[in-house]
């Protein structure tokens, strides 16, 4: 649902972590076709922006949420993360699931928060770490490159860029297998190079799912 190893049980459980006392600026970096950012104006009173590169995902956003309500508390663009950002004020809540990438990574995501967060805002991470160091056929399956990190090492640089980590969870492995089938049905209707995602389906039956991990990190602007 969220194109993430995440279960809308999960899902709830980090929304029901956020308090507000005034009306919250969210931000929704990479959203996709908007769900999660949806879901969080479903449960909470806010004014949210997803921002994604693209715009068939963006016009699905838009399209499901004007079915939903006729409030405009909720708008999509379809932009750049990164000169989106360069514009944006400081907001209360920032939120980037998987698509960290778009500013550059991980590490780059902490910074590019930091400057656009309020003092004591709030930062809402789900990201990959590695459960065990990936073999050299598996980074070969990836594309040869290594971004992340173990989940010790995720959490600290976030302490140690001024984050209070508020709660750290755990993809589990229902969570993942439901995420990877899905994925790999969409691709089996869409795209007929079946047998270039078996090569990834079975990469992650045989290194995948003891290696890689997903981690949702809800961290407070501290400094």
């Amino acid at each position: 649902m969220f194109n993430a190893p995440l279960s809308i049980t999960r899902a709830d459980y980090l929304l029901s972590l956020f308090e507000f006392s005034s009306l919250p600026q969210v931000v929704d970096i990479g959203c996709g076709d908007g769900k999660f950012l949806q879901r969080f104006a479903r449960q909470h009173v806010i004014e949210g922006v997803g921002v994604d590169y693209d715009s068939d995902l963006i016009h699905s956003a838009t399209d499901t949420w004007s079915k939903i309500t006729s409030d405009s508390n909720l708008k999509f663009n379809a932009e750049d993360a990164t000169a989106y950002l360069e514009k944006l004020s400081p907001v209360d809540v920032m939120i980037c699931v998987g698509a960290e990438y778009a500013v550059g990574g991980y590490a780059q995501l902490l910074d590019v928060a930091k400057t656009h967060l309020k003092t004591n805002g709030k930062l809402l991470v789900g990201t990959i770490y590695w459960k065990q160091p990936p073999s050299d056929d598996y980074l070969s399956l990836m594309g040869g490159e290594n971004p992340h990190f173990d989940l010790h090492t995720t959490v600290q640089m976030a302490y140690q860029m001024g984050y209070v980590p508020l709660d750290v969870g755990r993809s589990n492995d229902d969570e993942w297998d439901q995420f990877e089938s899905r994925s790999n049905r969409r691709h089996y209707q869409n795209n007929k190079q079946w047998d270039k995602r078996w090569q990834w389906q079975s990469g992650y039956l045989k290194w995948g799912m003891n290696t890689m991990g997903f981690c949702f990190l809800l961290l407070e602007k501290a400094s």
